[in-house]
């Protein structure tokens, strides 16, 4: 059976959903024409990400972020994304306890040294990193390098220090680093 199908210019399309995030979008209604955007959507914009209700061209470094934003935000192996500016734009849910990390909501935007995790080194006083550790991390060193990067990391969360071994890769759009991934594994 063959059946041939026309689209006529009297017919109407239908234009592409826009896809939003499934961390913010909940929280942040589309704006209305002329309305101004709330004060939280700098954080938005400054993440990296689109505010919803606003257009992405598909195929866009932007479009391929949220895409792999929705597959990190509903993973149930702990991960973590970071957009090529280093900053947090989803988490899995079982990242939040393994990291002890607030809720995805309050990650959103923020730098992942930005109060979020506490590396601390392997000694028996657990110190806090110094500086020129800290980039050194696989989150961070994925995309200062632009290479895979593996690493054990010990994180202090309130009173209790947890070590996790963290695996990252960079993601690229074309030839563009747009952020990267790392999966966390309790040791």
């Amino acid at each position: 059976m063959h059946v041939e199908l026309s689209l006529s210019e009297e017919q109407p399309r239908s234009s592409p959903r826009t896809p939003t995030s499934p961390l913010v979008a909940a929280q942040f209604p589309a704006p209305t024409p002329g309305a101004p955007l709330p004060a939280t959507a700098r954080a938005l914009v400054d993440a990296g990400l689109a505010v919803p209700g606003t257009p992405e061209q598909p195929g866009s470094a932007e479009a391929v972020l949220r895409g792999w934003i929705a597959v990190v935000a509903g993973a149930t192996d702990p991960c973590l994304l970071l957009n090529a500016a280093g900053l947090v734009t989803a988490c899995a849910p079982a990242t939040l306890e393994l990291l002890g990390l607030p809720e995805p909501a309050a990650m959103v935007g923020r730098g992942l040294l930005d109060g979020l995790l506490h590396p601390v080194d392997f000694t028996a006083a657990g110190n806090r990193l110094a500086e020129w550790e800290l980039t050194k991390l696989p989150p961070l060193a994925a995309l200062a390098t632009d290479a895979l990067s593996r690493g054990l990391l010990r994180l202090r969360h309130g009173s209790q220090v947890r070590t996790v071994d963290a695996i990252a890769t960079p993601l690229h759009h074309d030839a563009t680093l747009i952020g990267s991934l790392t999966f966390f594994h309790p040791i």
